[in-house]
């Protein structure tokens, strides 16, 4: 399995330096982009099923009493998360594994995807600590014993802002490398004759 950090100037080269027939597809990055897919398709299902989760407590929390603009806070955060959400999954190029370049670009798609869902990450624990505030300002009688609570969901948002920022970072250098690569097959001369008429120039003496 490939990982983020892998070094790819060894899949360029294994990807450009190939026999005649043209390049060949490399089963072990194909295997990463076919996980990576898999895991932001049950990522994003999980995200909507969470929102719907709560936007249901929301609404038994109001039969039970809950103030109704705390309700209305969480429901307005819901549907702020639930809209980075989407839009970080806007464009999703499909998974295509055919050819190398098909790979490639998959996997470009992939970690542009990825990237945009860290910056909505970012928006989402930014919005959450807004949330929080404003939960902290509905429950000042209690303060004493919700300041612990609330200063856990402060630290947490912004280690979830640390993560999602590191991911960004490792999305940027995965688009980088995979655009390289691409470009460096692109550059290939993809015609028959062109490859045979270079072959004829190695084997003369």
């Amino acid at each position: 399995m490939t990982t983020p950090d892998d070094d790819w100037t060894d899949l360029t080269q294994a990807w450009t330096e190939t026999p005649d027939d043209g390049p060949r597809l490399d089963a072990g990055f194909i295997r990463a982009v076919r996980r990576r897919d898999r895991l932001a398709r049950i990522n994003f299902i999980a995200e909507l099923a969470g929102g719907l989760m709560v936007v249901a407590a929301m609404g038994w929390g109001l039969h039970r009493g809950l103030p109704l603009p705390a309700a209305l806070a969480a429901l307005a955060f819901v549907a702020f998360a639930l809209g980075v959400t989407l839009w970080s999954r806007r464009g999703d190029p499909g998974l295509l594994t055919d050819t190398p370049q098909a790979v490639l670009r998959s996997a470009i798609g992939q970690a542009r995807i990825g990237r945009r869902w860290a910056l909505a990450g970012v928006a989402t624990s930014l919005a959450g600590a807004v949330f929080l505030a404003i939960m902290l300002t509905m429950t000042d009688k209690a303060a004493p014993r919700t300041a612990p609570v609330f200063a856990g969901g402060f630290v947490f948002l912004w280690i979830c802002i640390g993560f999602y920022l590191r991911h960004a970072r490792r999305c940027r250098r995965r688009m980088a490398a995979h655009q390289a690569a691409l470009d460096a097959l692109d550059e290939r001369p993809s015609d028959p004759a062109i490859r045979s008429r270079r072959n004829s120039t190695r084997a003369a003496p």
